[in-house]
This record gives C-alpha cells, sequence and structure tokens, in this order.
C-alpha cells in the first residue's frame, strides 16, 4: 500500500464504508469543545480530509491522520495538510512509537485498517494509551481480509512471496474474540456490531484494481510476474464465494462483513 494515487482511485468502497459508519456513530459520540482527534490508517489522507473533517470541523481543534506507510503520509500532506488537519508517519503496532501520544486524543477513528494488522491487541493497548480519560474509538475493520483469504489457497508459485507480505492478518473468529480483546486493551464497549454487506463494482476488473491497490505481494514481486500473478489472484478471488458477477450487466458484486466498534475509556 504504497501508491497513494493508485489507492485514492480505487477506494470507492472504503470511503461509502467510512461515510455510512460516521453518519451511523458521529451523533452518538459524546463531544466536547476543541478536541484534539487521530483517523488511524489515514491511508492517503482522501476519507480523513473529505469525509471525516467536514462532519467534526466545528467539533475540533485538530485532526491528525496516522499511517505506517511514509509514502501515504508524504502525500497525504501535500495534498490535503492544512492547519486543521496534519499527517503523520504511525505505527500502531509499534508501541514504542505511540507511547509519544500518550493521553492526547479525545476521539480515535480507524476505517478499513485493522484487518491488515496481525497484533490487534497491542495495537488496541496503544490506542487506549494515546486516548485522554473518557475519550471513545470508532473502529471499522473487515472480519474477513479477502486478500488474505486468498493467500491460503495461492499456487506453490507464489508462497514464497507470501512469506513477504508482513501484513498477513489474523482473521477473528467470532465476535466475542473481538469482543474480547477490546476488553482485554482496556476499553468499555458500547457498541460492536457486524452484518454482510454488498457493495457493487462496475465490473470485475475495477473490484480487482481495488484489491490490486492494497495488495503488499506487488511490493515483492518482480514486476515481470506481476500480470501473471494479477491473474491468479482474479481466480482465487472468484473461488472465495465473496464475489457474484451479474451475466446481464457484467457488474461484479463483493460481499464482505464489516465490524464495527464503538468504545470508551474510562
Amino acid at each position: 500500500m504504497h501508491f497513494p494515487e493508485y489507492y485514492i482511485k480505487n477506494d470507492g468502497m472504503q470511503r461509502k464504508n467510512a461515510e455510512d459508519t460516521l453518519n451511523m456513530y458521529i451523533k452518538k459520540m459524546v463531544w466536547k469543545s476543541n478536541e484534539i482527534i487521530l483517523d488511524v490508517g489515514c491511508g492517503p489522507g482522501d476519507v480523513t480530509s473529505d469525509i471525516l473533517y467536514p462532519l467534526l470541523k466545528n467539533k475540533i481543534n485538530q485532526l491528525v491522520g496516522a499511517d505506517k506507510s511514509k509514502e501515504m503520509v508524504e502525500y497525504a500532506t501535500k495534498t490535503y495538510g492544512c492547519s486543521m488537519i496534519d499527517f503523520k508517519v504511525l505505527d500502531i503496532e509499534n508501541v514504542n512509537d505511540c507511547s509519544f501520544y500518550s493521553n492526547q486524543f479525545n476521539k480515535i477513528f480507524s476505517f478499513f485498517c485493522l484487518h491488515w494488522v496481525h497484533n490487534k491487541v497491542d495495537s488496541l493497548c496503544s490506542m487506549h494509551l494515546m486516548l485522554k480519560s473518557g475519550g471513545e474509538i470508532l473502529l471499522n475493520f473487515l472480519f474477513i481480509n479477502p486478500l488474505a483469504e486468498s493467500y491460503k489457497f495461492m499456487d506453490t508459485e507464489w508462497q514464497k512471496y507470501i512469506k513477504d507480505v508482513k501484513q498477513m492478518s489474523h482473521d477473528l473468529d467470532a465476535r466475542d474474540e473481538i469482543k474480547e480483546i477490546v476488553i482485554k486493551a482496556g476499553f468499555r464497549i458500547i457498541n460492536l456490531e457486524s452484518s454482510v454487506k454488498k457493495f457493487t463494482f462496475s465490473d470485475l476488473s475495477t473490484l480487482l484494481n481495488t484489491l490490486k491497490a492494497v495488495d503488499e505481494m506487488y511490493s515483492f514481486l518482480p514486476e515481470h510476474l506481476h500480470d501473471r500473478y494479477a491473474a491468479h489472484v482474479k481466480e482465487k478471488i472468484c473461488q472465495t464465494q465473496m464475489v457474484e458477477i451479474c451475466p446481464i450487466t457484467g457488474k461484479a458484486i463483493f460481499i464482505y462483513i464489516p465490524i464495527t466498534v464503538h468504545a470508551i475509556k474510562d
């Protein structure tokens, strides 16, 4: 996930999910004046600037977008940085990085990020550390990471490269496991919900471009293998039963299960 321009061209599903989640939960959160907000996994900054900020601009003093990718943060700073919005390089799994922001934020948001994070317990503990007392988190991520799922079924030819993908996620087994790790990190859960959703892409190629934009494999694969790998991903994704192709329109319907966690640091 180091190609911000390509990501922005293919993040319609991420934007829609973030917008839907925020519209549902913003009014359920307790707001004071001049709050300082963190957006974890901000990527190229478009969701932070275009969706999150307009909803919060009358409630906050500062909005910080954070991402572990230097390339993403540099792009976000250049494109969206302003007096109210700042972007920082931050690895949510690195306790030393996060301790620098101890007790600094009133709210922490994260959209479509945590399904890439291997150590969710440490990451949630870091969020707890960075929040002020009474602060809230609103997290939205996938129950099953479609790329991680497809990696499991890749042919032997690709397995040596899959080992290099550092952010292979651990698919959570159940809502109870998610609840357990949130509580273990020190939070009191206000709401935790999940549901099956569908997002319609104009065609299968558009869906595959969305997946390619977040697929770390392209950082490790020799360039001459990219096209053959893309064809293999197409085959495996179609076998995961996460995709329905309309035989009449050719539209690709992606089936996914987002999880939303709203919790507080007492």
